[in-house]
């Protein structure tokens, strides 16, 4: 009985609205109890409600170093691609089919990657507050969503080319961090950085 107290209660955490990178890093450290995390136990810290920092955790993670493991950028792919499926089919919580719920990383890895981020997060958290925020309210949300699904189709391509699939899960990054926000200049930006991508990708299949 505990036990399932417990657990409702850290869920009802998980739930609670988070609005910067720092706090999405921090959630993501002290996800799961073992040697290895799974991607339900960072499911579980960051709460299935939030759209926007589900999103942002597996784009962050291919952005570090941990995206120089094969198929990481790949799988990352997959979960973006279902999650932005589901904003943009308007769901309200978020589902992940168990095969991928069960895939983890060591600890010690996560914890490289959250290192290498954490640096810039209260940098980043600086310069986000809630501004023009239809942007990232539906219809536009839904926007983003579909961006990001094409954004996310295109890494496992990018993958074997250096730099291309972590400069687009800085991409969805950007409008992930829009989203945990609510900062409609920085979706727009993150727009902008969508049409610099196709232009670097349409250049490196070119040559």
């Amino acid at each position: 009985m505990a036990k399932n107290i417990k657990k409702e209660e850290k869920m009802t955490s998980a739930d609670d609205a988070l609005s910067t990178l720092h706090q999405v890093m921090e959630r993501v450290r002290s996800a799961g109890e073992g040697d290895k995390v799974s991607v339900q136990d960072m499911l579980d810290a960051v709460g299935t409600r939030s759209f926007g920092p589900v999103l942002l955790v597996p784009a962050m993670i291919i952005l570090s170093p941990v995206s120089g493991i094969p198929t990481v950028p790949t799988i990352g792919a997959i979960i973006i691609c279902l999650i932005a499926l589901q904003l943009l089919c308007g769901r309200r919580s978020i589902w992940l089919p168990r095969w991928l719920l069960r895939l983890n990383l060591r600890r010690t890895t996560l914890d490289r990657a959250v290192r290498f981020i954490s640096p810039l997060a209260r940098a980043v958290d600086r310069l986000l507050k809630p501004r023009w925020s239809l942007f990232v309210r539906r219809p536009f949300s839904q926007v983003i969503a579909l961006l990001c699904i094409l954004v996310a189709a295109t890494m496992p391509l990018l993958e074997p080319l250096p730099f291309m699939a972590t400069t687009a899960a800085a991409v969805i990054c950007v409008y992930a961090l829009a989203l945990v926000a609510h900062d409609g200049l920085l979706a727009l930006i993150a727009l902008l950085l969508t049409g610099v991508l196709a232009g670097l990708g349409v250049t490196s299949v070119g040559g």
